[in-house]
């Protein structure tokens, strides 16, 4: 629910309730972020958004400690709420920024949890940062929180960016905060060579403009990027790093980490690390959504793939994590023909199955938000793929062969491959597909593993 201040005015909880003041308050992910947390934890509460105009924030404080037991806080009112509060915890006070309040005993209290979300996504990455030289690209509010924890941590941190009086600015707040913290300021033209970290605080990258990066490349002892964007989830700097040598993170777990740290402050309630991966991956499935509508303009996501290669399972998987409907091209068929694909090839042959595969295409393309698995054979078809194509992003799973002998192994239902030698014949139409796939998709998608491939796939839309 997102209010504006003439509605908060108005409102009275009906249960617990916490809530978000920004201005302006566009799509917001928090109050569906904090919902599930609430789910986790079996709390009975509710969060809201509030657009707040900087004038107003006084009046809505005010309002909140009477109506709500805490709120978050976003540009603009970081700083600015501040001055409203009776007490500061250190780390706030030191990065002049708050983002949690909490609401106790008629007193409010500011934390910033952004901070702690930061710190737990070095930990889940294993990073230490103790003489680890760090290069931090930025000097805004996320900025100062990732470069707080770094000092504190015994990092030497190097700031870059456009505008080096800015750059300036940050390192004298923080050498003023922790004194003896090692801070340098490099244009980027002279980044020093030996960088073995590389944190991205700059929006830049961000969608729509998804391939832009504030570095063409990354120094070459680079261990490790974190990129505070979400969205993409894969960003243009993420990119930049060698995949065999530099580990990567988006800023997601921090998003989770910092709301889940928020609601200890306010309530006591603990996460285990099983929920917090969970809502993460949750968070990611509802990003993949408002991705598909919003960059690739679609509505369905298909999958295609040669037989054996797991689009059943993945599409499954890939249903309860979007919140998208499963449906299996080869099954809806069987269940509309009242008959098993064997013994409609046995009595009218391929040539009829296929063509009652293009009807049945065409009917469930025209769908709205589902997860269709398509057959092995329906992409061979260019009619079937301009079908999911009207509505759909076309994903292919590029199985390795030997998964997929491994997966057709356990079944006796495959016609084609009716064969003395169902391996000779397995790999034969597999080399004859197989650039197909890659030709008709839009994305292609590799692993051996179940867990990656899907975790792959999310990102990769």
């Amino acid at each position: 629910m997102l209010l504006s201040m003439e509605e908060f005015r108005a409102f009275e909880p009906e249960k617990p309730t916490y809530a978000l003041f920004g201005w302006p308050l566009g799509h917001t992910m928090s109050p569906e972020l904090h919902a599930q947390l609430f789910e986790a934890s079996a709390q009975d509460a509710d969060y809201i958004g509030v657009a707040v105009p900087p004038e107003n924030l006084p009046e809505a404080f005010e309002l909140a400690k009477r109506k709500l037991k805490g709120i978050n806080c976003t540009i603009p009112h970081k700083k600015a709420v501040i001055d409203l509060l009776d007490e500061v915890d250190t780390a706030a006070r030191d990065l002049h920024s708050v983002n949690t309040v909490a609401f106790r005993d008629g007193r409010a209290v500011g934390y910033n949890t952004d901070i702690l979300g930061f710190a737990e996504s070095l930990s889940r990455d294993g990073v230490k940062l103790r003489g680890k030289k760090v290069l931090l690209l930025g000097y805004g509010g996320a900025a100062a929180v990732m470069a707080y924890h770094c000092i504190t941590q015994g990092a030497y941190l190097t700031i870059t960016g456009r505008n080096m009086e800015k750059a300036a600015a940050l390192q004298k707040q923080l050498c003023d905060a922790v004194p003896g913290a090692h801070v340098s300021v490099f244009n980027r033209r002279h980044i020093p060579r030996d960088i073995q970290i590389v944190l991205n605080s700059t929006p830049v990258g961000m969608f729509p403009k998804e391939n832009a990066a504030p570095l063409h490349y990354l120094p070459h002892k680079t261990e490790y990027v974190f990129d505070a964007i979400y969205n993409p989830p894969v960003t243009a700097t993420m990119k930049l790093a060698n995949p065999k040598k530099t580990r990567v993170r988006d800023g997601l777990f921090m998003l989770v980490m910092q709301a889940a740290h928020a609601q200890t402050i306010w309530s006591g309630v603990q996460f285990t690390p099983q929920a917090c991966e969970t809502i993460l991956r949750r968070t990611y499935g509802k990003m993949a959504v408002k991705r598909l509508h919003e960059k690739h303009g679609k509505r369905n996501i298909v999958l295609c793939g040669f037989m054996g290669s797991g689009k059943t399972t993945i599409g499954r998987k890939l249903a309860r994590l979007t919140g998208l409907e499963f449906v299996d091209a080869d099954q809806y068929l069987e269940a509309q023909e009242g008959k098993n694909i064997s013994d409609i090839f046995a009595e009218h042959g391929e040539a009829y199955f296929r063509e009652r595969e293009s009807a049945y295409i065409r009917e469930l393309s025209q769908r709205d938000g589902i997860v269709l698995s398509l057959g092995g054979g329906a992409v061979l078809r260019q009619e079937n793929v301009e079908a999911v194509k009207q509505t759909g992003l076309l994903i292919h799973l590029d199985t390795p062969f030997f998964r997929i002998v491994k997966n057709l192994s356990y079944s006796n239902t495959r016609p084609l491959l009716d064969k003395p030698d169902k391996q000779a014949e397995t790999r034969r139409l597999y080399n004859a597909r197989k650039g197909i796939y890659h030709r008709v998709s839009d994305v292609s998608v590799r692993s051996p593993k179940i867990s990656e491939v899907l975790e792959k796939l999310v990102k990769s839309i």
